[in-house]
């Protein structure tokens, strides 16, 4: 049995509170013992073209990392990851890219930035219903495919039921809208030695699904069906446990 405060695979969902939760975990691992940087983008997920045996004996893997990963460093690793309601998410990832991220003329017209460039030209509307690869990499159940397989692939690697069952089998997982609950939950998980878990990287005049127009709503909700779906599940996943004993006899 592997021992959950000695090692942990952590998949960090994009924008959806996960620096601040990697901040905390980091707190829990000696250094030397954290896996450097595999992979943050689709580029570099085609360049490393699934070589990933290299890293393979660290205690923490946190980053933007897919199920290919960790199915090839540490198959029975404990696991982790972030949740937030997906198309908050998706509007986090246009405002984030369109005001945070600074790149130059010459990155602009670098391919790896596509997406980047694209929300800086491209109204909220335009950039979550826009059917560049560059941006469906992003805006199209991305969290799904990097449980399933990776978030930087556009292939669907298995099905829902695999998603869940992960989730099943996470010790622990961080859902946005309810930190509360989800720190509730980590005390026990984690043994009351994770600490605080800050708002870090909040994107300015972050907006939520109301900015969206209606039919760009009603788009980001059908393509991200499979990313809904695990959200919900793992929502009644963190308010069972979490919720107190007697709230469970009753239920």
């Amino acid at each position: 049995m592997w021992n959950l405060v000695e090692q942990l695979f952590f998949f960090h969902n994009p924008k959806a509170g996960g620096t601040s939760v990697v901040d905390a975990l980091k707190r829990l691992f000696p250094e030397e013992r954290q896996c450097p940087r595999i992979e943050n983008d689709a580029t570099e997920h085609a360049d490393r073209g699934g070589r990933y045996g290299v890293f393979r004996g660290y205690d923490l893997y946190a980053g933007h990392y897919g199920r290919d990963i960790r199915d090839v460093v540490g198959p029975r690793m404990p696991m982790a990851t972030n949740f937030r309601w997906p198309i908050d998410r998706v509007v986090s990832v246009h405002r984030y890219f369109r005001y945070m991220v600074e790149i130059s003329d010459e990155q602009a017209r670098d391919p790896r930035y596509r997406a980047v460039a694209l929300a800086k030209r491209l109204a909220l509307d335009d950039f979550v219903t826009c059917d560049d690869p560059a941006v469906v990499i992003h805006t199209y159940d991305h969290h799904y495919r990097q449980l399933t397989g990776s978030g930087w692939s556009p292939h669907y690697e298995r099905d829902l039921k695999a998603a869940r069952d992960l989730i099943d089998q996470m010790v622990w997982f961080y859902v946005c809208e309810h930190p509360y609950e989800s720190l509730d939950w980590a005390q026990t998980a984690f043994e009351g030695r994770l600490g605080d878990v800050a708002r870090l990287n909040v994107t300015q005049a972050e907006s939520h699904s109301a900015a969206l127009g209606p039919r760009a709503y009603r788009q980001l909700l059908a393509q991200n069906q499979n990313d809904i779906a695990i959200y919900r599940h793992a929502l009644d996943r963190l308010l069972t446990e979490t919720a107190p004993v007697e709230v469970r006899l009753i239920a």
